[in-house]
């Protein structure tokens, strides 16, 4: 008896299972709206943008900056990482240059 309700409230649940939206793509998450149509990649390219303005990296616990590729830099932990988007914008916040990959 159990197992024939179980499989009428399957046979009722199932079509909404695989029902499309009827609000053009639009699917609310608790309280969120997520437009599962248009795909915007704007968020994307903002973090590209930003990533390229990350041009030298220093540590909040040092006083140099280096370029992302130095052995010294590759050892920064990450919740201690600074970016600058350039050698002036280092230096205003009173960092120097590391010895070893001469940053300008």
């Amino acid at each position: 008896m159990k197992l024939a309700y179980f499989l009428l409230a399957l046979a009722l649940l199932m079509p909404l299972a695989f029902s499309t939206p009827a609000n053009d793509g639009d699917i609310n998450l608790a309280g969120v709206a997520v437009d599962s149509v248009h795909t915007n990649t704007d968020h994307a390219q903002g973090a590209t943008r930003a990533e390229s303005e990350k041009v030298f990296v220093g540590s909040i616990k040092s006083d140099k900056y280096h370029y992302p590729s130095c052995r010294w830099a590759e050892k920064i932990n990450p919740e201690n990482e600074i970016w600058f988007s350039s050698s002036k914008d280092a230096r205003n916040h009173g960092y120097v240059p590391c010895k070893v990959c001469n940053p300008p």
